[in-house]
Protein backbone atom coordinates (compact mmCIF):
# COMPACT_ATOMS: atom_id res chain seq x y z
CA UNK A 1 0.00 0.00 0.00
CA UNK A 2 1.35 3.41 -0.96
CA UNK A 3 2.01 5.98 1.75
CA UNK A 4 -0.46 8.86 1.51
CA UNK A 5 2.44 11.29 1.66
CA UNK A 6 3.76 9.99 -1.65
CA UNK A 7 0.52 10.55 -3.55
CA UNK A 8 -0.31 13.56 -5.71
CA UNK A 9 -4.06 13.90 -6.17
CA UNK A 10 -4.96 15.49 -9.49
CA UNK A 11 -8.36 16.72 -10.68
CA UNK A 12 -9.51 18.59 -13.77
CA UNK A 13 -11.50 21.83 -13.45
CA UNK A 14 -12.95 22.46 -16.88
CA UNK A 15 -15.28 25.27 -15.85
CA UNK A 16 -15.95 27.50 -12.85
CA UNK A 17 -18.99 25.49 -11.79
CA UNK A 18 -16.74 22.42 -11.30
CA UNK A 19 -14.63 24.06 -8.58
CA UNK A 20 -16.54 23.10 -5.43
CA UNK A 21 -17.15 19.54 -6.66
CA UNK A 22 -13.43 19.14 -7.35
CA UNK A 23 -12.41 20.56 -3.96
CA UNK A 24 -14.90 18.25 -2.21
CA UNK A 25 -13.31 15.31 -3.99
CA UNK A 26 -9.78 16.41 -3.11
CA UNK A 27 -10.42 16.95 0.61
CA UNK A 28 -11.82 13.42 0.85
CA UNK A 29 -8.86 11.92 -1.00
CA UNK A 30 -6.26 13.78 1.03
CA UNK A 31 -8.07 12.99 4.28
CA UNK A 32 -8.50 16.55 5.49
CA UNK A 33 -11.09 15.56 8.08
CA UNK A 34 -9.56 12.27 9.21
CA UNK A 35 -9.15 13.53 12.78
CA UNK A 36 -6.89 16.32 11.56
CA UNK A 37 -9.21 19.11 12.72
CA UNK A 38 -10.65 18.89 16.22
CA UNK A 39 -13.12 21.22 17.87
CA UNK A 40 -11.47 24.53 18.73
CA UNK A 41 -8.34 23.93 16.63
CA UNK A 42 -6.90 26.97 14.89
CA UNK A 43 -6.42 26.23 11.19
CA UNK A 44 -4.24 28.75 9.40
CA UNK A 45 -5.10 29.25 5.74
CA UNK A 46 -1.96 30.34 3.87
CA UNK A 47 -3.00 31.71 0.47
CA UNK A 48 -0.81 33.30 -2.17
CA UNK A 49 -1.51 37.04 -2.08
CA UNK A 50 1.84 37.97 -3.59
CA UNK A 51 0.51 41.19 -5.14
CA UNK A 52 -2.76 43.06 -5.79
CA UNK A 53 -3.10 41.19 -9.06
CA UNK A 54 -6.04 38.72 -9.20
CA UNK A 55 -4.58 36.47 -11.92
CA UNK A 56 -1.58 35.65 -9.73
CA UNK A 57 -3.34 35.07 -6.41
CA UNK A 58 -5.51 32.53 -4.59
CA UNK A 59 -9.15 33.21 -5.45
CA UNK A 60 -11.72 33.99 -2.78
CA UNK A 61 -14.08 31.19 -3.85
CA UNK A 62 -11.49 28.58 -2.88
CA UNK A 63 -10.78 30.32 0.42
CA UNK A 64 -14.49 30.62 1.17
CA UNK A 65 -14.90 26.89 0.55
CA UNK A 66 -12.19 26.00 3.07
CA UNK A 67 -13.44 28.50 5.65
CA UNK A 68 -16.83 26.76 5.54
CA UNK A 69 -15.33 23.26 5.76
CA UNK A 70 -13.06 24.15 8.69
CA UNK A 71 -16.02 25.56 10.62
CA UNK A 72 -18.14 22.50 9.84
CA UNK A 73 -15.37 20.38 11.39
CA UNK A 74 -15.37 22.55 14.53
CA UNK A 75 -12.13 24.36 13.75
CA UNK A 76 -11.38 28.08 13.78
CA UNK A 77 -10.21 29.36 10.38
CA UNK A 78 -7.61 32.14 10.26
CA UNK A 79 -6.16 33.69 7.09
CA UNK A 80 -2.58 34.95 7.19
CA UNK A 81 -0.20 36.33 4.58
CA UNK A 82 2.60 38.75 3.75
CA UNK A 83 2.79 39.89 0.14
CA UNK A 84 5.85 39.80 -2.08
CA UNK A 85 8.82 41.81 -0.84
CA UNK A 86 8.19 44.78 -3.14
CA UNK A 87 4.43 44.96 -2.50
CA UNK A 88 2.35 46.45 0.31
CA UNK A 89 0.42 43.71 2.10
CA UNK A 90 -2.30 45.94 3.54
CA UNK A 91 -3.01 47.51 0.15
CA UNK A 92 -2.98 44.06 -1.46
CA UNK A 93 -5.63 42.86 1.01
CA UNK A 94 -7.73 45.93 0.28
CA UNK A 95 -7.50 45.81 -3.53
CA UNK A 96 -8.12 42.06 -3.79
CA UNK A 97 -11.18 42.35 -1.55
CA UNK A 98 -9.65 40.20 1.20
CA UNK A 99 -10.42 42.64 4.01
CA UNK A 100 -14.05 42.93 2.98
CA UNK A 101 -14.31 39.15 2.63
CA UNK A 102 -12.82 38.54 6.09
CA UNK A 103 -15.18 41.05 7.68
CA UNK A 104 -18.24 39.54 5.99
CA UNK A 105 -17.25 35.97 6.91
CA UNK A 106 -16.04 37.00 10.38
CA UNK A 107 -12.64 35.41 9.82
CA UNK A 108 -9.49 36.72 11.47
CA UNK A 109 -7.15 38.16 8.84
CA UNK A 110 -3.48 38.47 9.82
CA UNK A 111 -1.07 40.76 8.03
CA UNK A 112 2.20 39.08 8.99
CA UNK A 113 4.06 42.35 8.39
CA UNK A 114 2.26 43.77 11.42
CA UNK A 115 2.27 40.73 13.67
CA UNK A 116 4.71 39.12 16.07
CA UNK A 117 7.65 37.06 14.82
CA UNK A 118 9.67 34.37 16.54
CA UNK A 119 13.41 34.34 15.82
CA UNK A 120 14.81 30.85 15.37
CA UNK A 121 17.47 28.84 13.57
CA UNK A 122 16.65 27.69 10.05
CA UNK A 123 18.82 24.66 9.38
CA UNK A 124 22.42 25.89 8.96
CA UNK A 125 21.31 29.15 7.32
CA UNK A 126 21.31 31.21 10.48
CA UNK A 127 18.50 32.87 12.39
CA UNK A 128 15.32 34.02 10.67
CA UNK A 129 12.04 35.56 11.79
CA UNK A 130 8.97 33.32 11.37
CA UNK A 131 5.39 34.49 11.99
CA UNK A 132 4.35 33.32 15.45
CA UNK A 133 0.81 32.61 14.22
CA UNK A 134 2.19 30.05 11.75
CA UNK A 135 4.18 28.27 14.45
CA UNK A 136 1.21 28.15 16.83
CA UNK A 137 -1.47 26.95 14.39
CA UNK A 138 -2.71 23.39 14.89
CA UNK A 139 -2.88 22.86 11.14
CA UNK A 140 -1.82 24.82 8.07
CA UNK A 141 -3.79 24.67 4.83
CA UNK A 142 -1.38 25.77 2.13
CA UNK A 143 -3.26 27.24 -0.87
CA UNK A 144 -0.66 28.31 -3.44
CA UNK A 145 -1.05 29.14 -7.11
CA UNK A 146 1.18 27.21 -9.50
CA UNK A 147 3.29 29.58 -11.63
CA UNK A 148 6.58 29.90 -13.43
CA UNK A 149 9.21 32.03 -11.70
CA UNK A 150 12.13 34.07 -13.03
CA UNK A 151 14.64 32.81 -10.44
CA UNK A 152 13.44 29.47 -9.05
CA UNK A 153 11.85 28.32 -12.36
CA UNK A 154 8.51 27.60 -10.67
CA UNK A 155 6.66 28.64 -7.53
CA UNK A 156 4.04 26.46 -5.90
CA UNK A 157 3.46 24.60 -2.65
CA UNK A 158 7.05 24.68 -1.36
CA UNK A 159 7.87 28.34 -1.99
CA UNK A 160 4.52 29.57 -0.65
CA UNK A 161 5.86 29.15 2.90
CA UNK A 162 8.20 32.11 2.33
CA UNK A 163 5.23 34.29 3.24
CA UNK A 164 5.72 33.20 6.87
CA UNK A 165 9.09 34.98 7.01
CA UNK A 166 9.56 38.64 7.82
CA UNK A 167 10.59 40.69 4.82
CA UNK A 168 13.99 41.22 6.43
CA UNK A 169 14.53 37.45 6.55
CA UNK A 170 13.29 37.03 2.99
CA UNK A 171 15.72 39.65 1.79
CA UNK A 172 18.50 37.76 3.57
CA UNK A 173 17.60 34.44 1.92
CA UNK A 174 17.44 36.05 -1.53
CA UNK A 175 21.19 36.60 -1.46
CA UNK A 176 22.10 33.71 0.84
CA UNK A 177 21.20 30.25 -0.54
CA UNK A 178 17.59 30.91 -1.52
CA UNK A 179 16.71 27.34 -2.50
CA UNK A 180 18.21 25.90 0.70
CA UNK A 181 16.07 28.34 2.65
CA UNK A 182 12.93 27.39 0.73
CA UNK A 183 13.52 23.70 1.43
CA UNK A 184 14.36 24.18 5.12
CA UNK A 185 11.28 26.33 5.71
CA UNK A 186 8.96 23.81 4.03
CA UNK A 187 10.49 21.02 6.15
CA UNK A 188 9.72 23.03 9.29
CA UNK A 189 6.02 22.95 8.41
CA UNK A 190 5.70 19.25 7.62
CA UNK A 191 2.19 18.16 8.49
CA UNK A 192 0.59 20.90 6.42
CA UNK A 193 -1.97 19.98 3.77
CA UNK A 194 -1.58 21.46 0.31
CA UNK A 195 -4.16 22.38 -2.32
CA UNK A 196 -2.49 23.80 -5.43
CA UNK A 197 -4.49 25.92 -7.87
CA UNK A 198 -3.16 24.99 -11.31
CA UNK A 199 -6.13 26.16 -13.33
CA UNK A 200 -4.01 28.53 -15.40
CA UNK A 201 -0.63 28.37 -17.09
CA UNK A 202 1.05 31.47 -15.66
CA UNK A 203 4.33 32.48 -17.25
CA UNK A 204 5.57 34.58 -14.32
CA UNK A 205 4.92 35.04 -10.60
CA UNK A 206 2.94 38.29 -10.91
CA UNK A 207 2.68 40.17 -14.22
CA UNK A 208 1.99 37.11 -16.28
CA UNK A 209 0.63 35.83 -19.54
CA UNK A 210 -2.10 33.30 -18.80
CA UNK A 211 -3.83 30.45 -20.58
CA UNK A 212 -6.04 27.61 -19.29
CA UNK A 213 -4.38 24.60 -17.66
CA UNK A 214 -7.47 23.37 -15.76
CA UNK A 215 -5.95 21.42 -12.86
CA UNK A 216 -6.28 21.42 -9.10
CA UNK A 217 -3.77 19.35 -7.12
CA UNK A 218 -3.68 18.21 -3.51
CA UNK A 219 -1.37 16.20 -1.28
CA UNK A 220 0.70 15.97 1.88
CA UNK A 221 4.13 16.40 0.30
CA UNK A 222 4.76 19.84 -1.25
CA UNK A 223 7.87 18.63 -3.09
CA UNK A 224 6.00 15.90 -4.99
CA UNK A 225 3.24 18.37 -5.84
CA UNK A 226 5.71 20.90 -7.23
CA UNK A 227 7.59 18.19 -9.12
CA UNK A 228 4.38 17.18 -10.92
CA UNK A 229 3.38 20.85 -11.24
CA UNK A 230 6.65 21.71 -12.96
CA UNK A 231 5.90 19.04 -15.55
CA UNK A 232 2.46 20.55 -16.15
CA UNK A 233 4.18 23.90 -16.73
CA UNK A 234 6.62 22.29 -19.21
CA UNK A 235 9.51 23.03 -16.86
CA UNK A 236 12.13 20.33 -16.42
CA UNK A 237 12.01 19.37 -12.70
CA UNK A 238 15.75 18.69 -12.84
CA UNK A 239 16.32 22.40 -13.49
CA UNK A 240 14.43 23.38 -10.32
CA UNK A 241 17.10 23.42 -7.62
CA UNK A 242 14.77 23.01 -4.66
CA UNK A 243 13.32 19.84 -6.24
CA UNK A 244 16.63 17.99 -6.36
CA UNK A 245 16.30 14.54 -4.85
CA UNK A 246 12.49 14.31 -4.88
CA UNK A 247 11.60 10.66 -4.40
CA UNK A 248 9.10 8.47 -6.18
CA UNK A 249 5.45 9.47 -5.97
CA UNK A 250 2.17 8.23 -7.40
CA UNK A 251 -0.33 10.39 -9.28
CA UNK A 252 -3.93 9.52 -8.48
CA UNK A 253 -6.85 10.98 -10.36
CA UNK A 254 -6.64 12.76 -13.68
CA UNK A 255 -3.38 12.21 -15.51
CA UNK A 256 -2.93 13.73 -18.97
CA UNK A 257 -2.33 11.25 -21.77
CA UNK A 258 0.88 13.09 -22.51
CA UNK A 259 2.63 15.51 -20.22
CA UNK A 260 4.16 18.50 -22.02
CA UNK A 261 7.76 17.94 -22.98
CA UNK A 262 9.95 19.46 -20.27
CA UNK A 263 11.99 22.44 -21.33
CA UNK A 264 15.17 23.36 -19.50
CA UNK A 265 15.44 27.12 -19.17
CA UNK A 266 18.40 29.09 -20.41
CA UNK A 267 21.28 28.58 -17.98
CA UNK A 268 22.76 31.94 -18.92
CA UNK A 269 19.45 33.77 -18.47
CA UNK A 270 18.84 32.13 -15.09
CA UNK A 271 22.33 33.06 -13.89
CA UNK A 272 21.82 36.68 -14.94
CA UNK A 273 18.51 36.88 -13.05
CA UNK A 274 19.96 35.19 -9.99
CA UNK A 275 23.10 37.34 -9.87
CA UNK A 276 21.14 40.56 -10.47
CA UNK A 277 18.55 39.95 -7.77
CA UNK A 278 21.07 38.54 -5.30
CA UNK A 279 23.23 41.64 -5.71
CA UNK A 280 20.28 44.01 -5.38
CA UNK A 281 19.05 42.37 -2.18
CA UNK A 282 22.56 42.34 -0.71
CA UNK A 283 23.06 46.04 -1.52
CA UNK A 284 19.63 46.82 -0.10
CA UNK A 285 20.55 45.10 3.16
CA UNK A 286 23.77 47.12 3.41
CA UNK A 287 21.97 50.35 2.57
CA UNK A 288 19.23 49.82 5.17
CA UNK A 289 21.76 48.74 7.82
CA UNK A 290 24.08 51.72 7.32
CA UNK A 291 21.72 54.49 6.26
CA UNK A 292 18.34 53.31 7.52
CA UNK A 293 15.16 54.30 5.73
CA UNK A 294 12.95 52.22 3.46
CA UNK A 295 14.03 49.46 1.12
CA UNK A 296 15.01 50.51 -2.39
CA UNK A 297 13.70 47.22 -3.85
CA UNK A 298 10.18 48.52 -4.70
CA UNK A 299 11.66 51.44 -6.65
CA UNK A 300 14.05 49.13 -8.48
CA UNK A 301 11.16 46.86 -9.45
CA UNK A 302 9.33 49.96 -10.70
CA UNK A 303 12.11 50.70 -13.19
CA UNK A 304 13.42 47.20 -13.91
CA UNK A 305 10.05 45.46 -13.85
CA UNK A 306 6.84 47.09 -14.99
CA UNK A 307 4.92 50.27 -14.17
CA UNK A 308 2.11 52.37 -15.69
CA UNK A 309 2.51 55.79 -17.29
CA UNK A 310 -0.17 58.23 -18.41
CA UNK A 311 -0.49 58.45 -22.21
CA UNK A 312 -2.12 61.16 -24.30
CA UNK A 313 -5.38 61.98 -22.55
CA UNK A 314 -7.74 64.90 -22.22
CA UNK A 315 -8.36 66.51 -18.85
CA UNK A 316 -11.70 64.75 -18.60
CA UNK A 317 -10.11 61.38 -19.41
CA UNK A 318 -7.39 62.01 -16.82
CA UNK A 319 -9.99 62.67 -14.15
CA UNK A 320 -11.76 59.44 -15.09
CA UNK A 321 -8.47 57.56 -14.85
CA UNK A 322 -7.82 58.96 -11.39
CA UNK A 323 -11.04 57.35 -10.17
CA UNK A 324 -9.70 53.92 -11.16
CA UNK A 325 -6.64 54.13 -8.91
CA UNK A 326 -7.30 52.57 -5.47
CA UNK A 327 -4.40 54.44 -3.83
CA UNK A 328 -4.77 57.88 -5.39
CA UNK A 329 -1.48 57.66 -7.29
CA UNK A 330 -2.68 59.56 -10.38
CA UNK A 331 -1.77 63.23 -9.97
CA UNK A 332 -4.22 65.31 -12.01
CA UNK A 333 -2.27 68.56 -11.69
CA UNK A 334 1.07 67.08 -12.77
CA UNK A 335 -0.63 64.68 -15.22
CA UNK A 336 1.46 61.73 -14.06
CA UNK A 337 1.50 58.73 -11.75
CA UNK A 338 3.22 59.31 -8.41
CA UNK A 339 5.91 56.65 -8.08
CA UNK A 340 5.99 56.82 -4.28
CA UNK A 341 2.31 55.86 -4.13
CA UNK A 342 2.26 53.32 -6.95
CA UNK A 343 5.60 51.49 -6.62
CA UNK A 344 4.46 49.11 -3.87
CA UNK A 345 1.06 48.53 -5.48
CA UNK A 346 1.26 48.39 -9.31
CA UNK A 347 -2.17 46.76 -9.60
CA UNK A 348 -2.43 48.07 -13.20
CA UNK A 349 -6.15 48.78 -12.82
CA UNK A 350 -5.63 52.06 -14.66
CA UNK A 351 -4.17 50.09 -17.58
CA UNK A 352 -6.67 47.22 -17.69
CA UNK A 353 -9.81 49.27 -17.14
CA UNK A 354 -9.07 52.20 -19.46
CA UNK A 355 -9.23 52.57 -23.22
CA UNK A 356 -6.23 51.45 -25.22
CA UNK A 357 -3.41 53.98 -25.23
CA UNK A 358 -4.65 56.02 -22.27
CA UNK A 359 -2.18 54.26 -19.98
CA UNK A 360 1.15 52.92 -21.25
CA UNK A 361 3.27 50.24 -19.60
CA UNK A 362 6.95 51.02 -19.06
CA UNK A 363 9.95 49.12 -17.70
CA UNK A 364 11.76 46.04 -18.96
CA UNK A 365 8.91 43.79 -17.82
CA UNK A 366 6.46 45.60 -20.10
CA UNK A 367 8.20 44.10 -23.13
CA UNK A 368 6.94 40.64 -22.09
CA UNK A 369 3.58 41.57 -20.62
CA UNK A 370 0.46 41.95 -22.74
CA UNK A 371 -2.12 40.97 -20.11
Amino acid sequence: MREAKNIVYSEKVMQESDLFRVLESLIKKVGLFDNRILKGDTVLIKPNFVAPFPKATTDLKSIDFFVTKIREAGGIPVIGESSGFEFDTEATFQILGIKEFAEERKVELINFDKTEYTTMELSDLGRVEIAKAALEAKLILNLPVLKKHSITQITGAVKNFLGFLSKTSRRYLHFHRLEDGIVALARKFEGSIHFVDARHMLSRAVFSQSRPLNYYLAGLDPFSLDHFGSRLLSVNPESVKYLKGVGQYHIEGFIPDELPLPVTGSFFKERIYRMTYSTLYRLDTIKCSLLGGNSMIPSLHWYLGIHPEIGKVTQEELEELSLLCPVGAINIEKRNITREKCARIRCLKCYHQSKSGKVILRGFGSLRYRG
